[in-house]
């Protein structure tokens, strides 16, 4: 008999008739719930997953090798063909159900059968709203609990939820679970030291080879505060996630922008949002700071690696789950069908270059034969024999969710309504509308970085707001105005083996993330306390202004700039618009495309492009498209932070190569391969030269020309190109070095910044800038 591959089916009991299937239930109502059928599945959830936990790590259907599937251990799931070397190349998602009525039920007396098998059918895996309950459900905080189930006495068992335990008390290194790096240089967080899962741990709880490091700790109360950090001002117990989630459901949206966070200027899109900002909302950014919230410094969920052994990952994704099935029904028209390989390497489980929506989705299977899901399969979860409280029928209308929407996480319309209503007399920025709704100023900070700025450690971007009338950057907590997670980890482990080729490819790919925080919530509170009169734009501007940030690594410590700001690529800026928010909870919110306000956020300080210029951030190993094509006449001005000066024992090259792309090409747009390069100019640091070279797409290059600069690159180095007719004018630091000439005529559209080998770390910083004028003359 071949082998049996495990069918991902999805449970097909307790389906009623007309296609009506069991609710996924929100946890934190479902688990204080005193309706009897509740208490059963309850019970039999805690013991089902008790019973899960406790099998042989080394057994495919346990649940330390389902959760490995997305990280650590590293080893095939449910795939036998996968060779050892592709098992380093990935991290990979009933069972209980099974266990419940194959296990559980049939250890209780039989009278009680009947009842306990149709609460398990109704079953369905809970999802915890941490956006309406910001704090760690209550059942998860205990230790231990205490049942009573099948006419036996009350009888305490150790809660599953709390944390994930070891069978027989084994590590996880038996089991190839290893370390993470650490980036501030110490020690690296060693989870295959760990018996036990932990939230929020201590800088001295994570010490190695400490009994505490060992069997793990929660301190939910400090999750609590990181969960809940932005409460509203007003009377409702919401966390800042829930005005997150309103944004991510009422704002229009493409697919591609809804759910990722990782941003591609060559990518394909008829369906783009209308403007730069709302492109910036997105639910994996949302994702990666729950994971953060709930894991701490430290803690197993804010570590991609290890985070699916904490049990409430799986809480959590399940609400993750449940947005997208919200935003679908929102937006039944747009889906996912064809895109470009993105930062998660599809190409290493079979994918290619190019994805679809019927591209298989590695290592789920829909049969004991091996056939994969994919996209399409996936996108009806009534299919999959479930669905949500506001979903019950899936033919609810727009108009039905929006009310849900605008009452469980609209805080700032709620707040906008409420500030309107109460006030003697409107504050400057607000205005009462006919239908008791509210007219108001709305702002956000959207903030864009590189992913593997530091070498793909995870890290935290956290910003301030000083004080009227402080100029020192205090980072004082009251003072916090927000953060953003960057949930990523290293190509490799601590001995130097490559454990994800999906983050070197991302790395090598320099992927830039963006995330959107709305600040109108933070000024009305200010408002509240007295310390802002107006919502106004001269008037929140200059607030606004007072703005400060730094990174913080994952164990909580700040990372000095200089070991940043060169690979960071950090842009902070603010937009606003102006919200009309209807009394009426089933009316749309109206606003107008949100524009950027000049000279706030990182403009502020280093936004030093002249009048008529057009600043570009070139990254490197990207094909970084310009965002205005310069042609005959013009120049580009290339310049950098930083130069290596050294000469290396080993010649490597820095290249910037100028490219043309045709827009009616359906090429892959990732391949230099497929532009015309109209010149490449690559910098050669031991030999002092730059040499240049140029040819059609698809063709063979021409020679190379070698120039030689005298002097050459300065500490803060800047490569100018001016565009002739027939041929190209370089400068290298203000000085006319030569011309090249000019066979290809075409518009420069694209710039490739890139190093060779492809490895090797550029003699300029990995962001660089790149400005363009239209007119030559205009360079000073």
């Amino acid at each position: 008999m071949g082998y049996q591959y495990y069918p991902i089916t999805g449970i097909k009991d307790g389906w009623g008739p007309d296609g009506k299937v069991p609710v996924r239930r929100d946890f934190d109502e479902w688990s204080v719930s005193t309706d009897p059928k509740d208490k059963n599945q309850v019970i039999l959830y805690l013991l089902a997953l008790k019973r899960l936990q406790a099998v042989d790590p080394a057994n495919r259907d346990s649940y330390f090798q389902i959760a490995g599937i997305h990280g650590y251990p590293y080893n095939p799931w449910d795939e036998p063909a996968v060779t050892q070397k592709e098992i380093g190349r990935k991290g990979y998602c009933q069972r209980l159900y099974e266990i419940m009525v194959n296990e559980v039920i049939p250890s209780y007396p039989a009278k009680y059968r009947d009842e306990y098998l149709e609460a398990a059918r109704t079953w369905r895996l809970p999802f915890w709203d941490w956006a309406k309950n910001p704090k760690i459900p209550t059942l998860v905080r205990y230790k231990s609990v205490e049942i009573t189930f099948g006419g036996q006495p009350k009888v305490k068992i150790a809660n599953p939820l709390y944390q994930f335990r070891m069978p027989n008390d084994k590590k996880m290194r038996v089991y190839g679970v290893g370390s993470v790096v650490n980036f501030d240089g110490g020690e690296p967080f060693d989870y295959g030291e760990c018996i036990a899962t932990s939230r929020c741990p201590t800088e001295k709880e994570r010490e190695a080879g400490s009994d505490t490091w060992a069997n793990g700790v929660a301190h939910d109360d400090e999750a609590d505060k990181l969960l809940a950090k932005h409460s509203s001002v007003t009377d409702l117990s919401y966390g800042s996630a829930a005005e997150l989630v309103y944004r991510l459901l009422t704002y229009p949206m493409d697919y591609p922008h809804f759910a990722t966070l990782a941003r591609d200027e060559n990518a394909k899109s008829a369906t783009a949002s209308t403007t730069k900002v709302t492109n910036d909302i997105n639910v994996e950014f949302i994702h990666n700071n729950i994971h953060y919230w709930v894991g701490g410094n430290g803690g197993h969920m804010s570590q991609i690696p290890v985070a699916t052994f904490c049990p409430t990952f799986w809480l959590h994704h399940c609400n993750i789950d449940r947005l997208f099935a919200l935003w679908q029904t929102l937006n039944p028209d747009k889906w996912f069908e064809t895109d470009i390989q993105r930062f998660f390497d599809q190409k290493i489980v079979g994918s290619g270059s190019v994805i679809t929506n019927k591209t298989p989705l590695r290592p789920f299977h829909k049969d004991t034969g091996g056939t994969y899901w994919t996209p399409d399969d996936a996108r009806d979860w009534f299919k999959l024999g479930y669905t949500y409280p506001e979903l019950p029928t899936g033919k609810e209308t727009p108009a039905q969710l929006l009310r849900m929407v605008n009452d469980n996480y609209g805080i700032s319309r709620q707040e906008a309504l409420k500030l309107a209503k109460s006030a003697t007399a409107p504050v400057p920025g607000v205005e009462v509308l006919d239908d008791d709704g509210a007219r108001v100023y709305d702002y956000a900070l959207s903030i864009k970085y590189s992913k593997f700025a530091l070498g793909g450690r995870p890290f935290n971007i956290e910003v301030f707001l000083r004080p009227e009338g402080e100029t020192e950057k205090t980072f004082r907590t009251e003072d916090f105005v927000t953060n953003v997670f960057n949930f990523s980890q290293t190509p490799e482990n601590e001995d130097g083996v490559e454990v994800c080729s999906n983050c070197a490819e991302g790395q090598a790919q320099n992927v830039q993330a963006t995330a959107y925080i709305p600040l109108t919530s933070y000024l009305i509170k200010m408002i509240q306390q007295q310390e802002l009169d107006s919502l106004e734009p001269p008037t929140v501007e200059k607030v606004l202004a007072r703005m400060y940030w730094r990174i913080v690594d994952i164990g909580g410590k700040p990372v000095p700039e200089e070991q940043w700001k060169d690979t960071m690529g950090l842009d902070l800026s603010v937009s606003k618009t102006q919200m009309s928010y209807s009394s009426k909870p089933d009316v749309p919110t109206q606003f107008p495309d949100p524009e950027y306000i000049p000279n706030l956020g990182t403009s502020l300080a280093d936004d030093q492009t002249p009048a008529g210029v057009v600043g570009n951030s070139i990254n490197v190993a990207k094909i970084n498209k310009l965002t205005e094509a310069v042609s005959a006449g013009g120049s580009i001005v290339f310049t950098s932070p930083s130069m290596n000066l050294a000469k290396p024992n080993r010649e490597t090259g820095t290249g910037i190569a100028l490219l043309s792309w045709d827009p009616a090409s359906q090429a892959d747009a990732l391949d230099t391969e497929n532009y015309d390069i109209l010149l490449s100019m690559v910098l050669k640091n031991q030999r002092r030269v730059i040499q240049c070279n140029h040819k059609l797409a698809q063709k063979s290059y021409n020679l190379i020309t070698e120039l030689t600069p005298s002097p050459w690159f300065g500490e803060r180095p800047e490569l100018r190109v001016d565009i002739k007719e027939d041929q190209y004018e370089i400068y290298v630091d203000g000085r006319k070095v030569s011309s090249y000439k000019r066979d290809i005529k075409k518009s420069v559209t694209h710039v490739h910044y890139y190093t060779t080998p492809s490895r090797a770390e550029p003699i300029m910083a990995r962001v660089i800038t790149g400005n363009t004028y239209q007119d030559t003359a205009k360079v000073s």
